[in-house]
């Protein structure tokens, strides 16, 4: 539950950062919701794919 919560606020907040620095090239308005939500969900997806394929060592 940790990593999943790590992601999301991450994800936010490189979303924020991109969103801004993208708005600011392209000359249009900066939607901070949008910046936010949707790399944290990516995020939350992409890491939880991830770990459907990546899996830890059994101990024998």
């Amino acid at each position: 539950m940790a990593k999943q919560l790590t992601i999301l606020v991450w994800g936010a907040i490189y979303g924020e950062v991109i969103g801004y620095v993208l708005s600011a090239l392209s000359g249009t308005a900066f939607d901070p919701a949008m910046s936010a939500v949707i790399p944290a969900i990516g995020g939350l997806i992409a890491i939880n794919l991830l770990s459907l394929f990546v899996k830890s060592p059994e101990k024998k």
